[in-house]
């Protein structure tokens, strides 16, 4: 089964987050700009496999958190379609907190 992991990230900027997560998960960012992610963001993986991306928490068309229920992260780590879990949670440590974690088929 397939994971879909939230982690939120609280007082560090998106340039220290997504230098702490290449250096725990040992891979490296690409960085995008996009209206409909709120600007920059930083991107792993593709689509149809397992992705990861780092943005922050703010809706650019209302100014308001994207994920309203974890308001107090400013920074949130999207992880799709990951068949490691464990290992990624364990990996980034105490530091990133596990906001959502759902499996599907």
């Amino acid at each position: 089964m397939a994971a879909y992991d939230l982690y939120g990230f609280k007082g560090v900027s998106i340039l220290e987050a997504k230098l702490k997560i290449e250096g725990k998960l040992n891979f490296s960012f690409e960085e995008s700009d996009s209206s409909y992610q709120g600007g920059v963001y930083y991107k792993f993986g593709e689509k149809d496999s397992e992705c990861f991306i780092l943005k922050g928490n703010i809706d650019p068309c209302d100014g308001e958190s994207v994920e309203q229920m974890f308001s107090g992260y400013p920074l949130l780590l999207y992880v799709d379609m990951t068949l490691r879990s464990d290992e990624i949670k364990l990996s980034l440590g105490t530091e990133f907190d596990l906001l959502r974690h759902e499996l599907f088929d």
